[in-house]
């Protein structure tokens, strides 16, 4: 009986990691999904959020379930829409998010990701970036 139970308790824990394991994907690709404005940037150690959204007024990025996004944001105020669309992707356990448009691929260290909160840290640049986002 003894034996039986152990059995029993070690199939339920390797279920448990099991399933934990395939969902922190889907939770992320969840969470991700929405229109995001930047909330604060800090480069360096450095808030710079005044001056990154200069030419980047009213800000916006939406992520689509099908791994689509749309960025939308004013060059400065008063100036053109400037609006960038294309596919991302999670990697390494969505520890890693890959913006690729037609122009160029961008690649983030996903710092936090859950409901209402998405912040990354730029790892296309050199200067240590950090950008927080807040849902729209």
């Amino acid at each position: 009986m003894k034996n039986t139970m152990t059995r029993v308790v070690a199939f339920m824990l390797v279920m448990m990691v099991s399933v934990g394991c395939a969902t922190k994907l889907e939770r992320a690709r969840n969470n991700i999904q929405g229109t995001w404005r930047i909330d604060k940037v800090l480069e360096n150690g450095q808030d710079i959020t005044t001056a990154y959204l200069s030419n980047r007024v009213n800000y916006r990025i939406t992520f689509d379930g099908d791994n689509g996004f749309q960025e939308r944001y004013l060059l400065f105020a008063g100036g053109d829409e400037v609006n960038v669309s294309g596919t991302w992707d999670f990697s390494n356990n969505a520890e890693q998010l890959t913006l690729a448009d037609g122009n160029q691929s961008r690649v983030y260290q996903v710092d936090r990701l859950e409901e209402g909160v998405f912040n990354v840290t730029d790892r296309t640049t050199n200067n240590a970036r950090q950008i927080e986002f807040r849902p729209n």
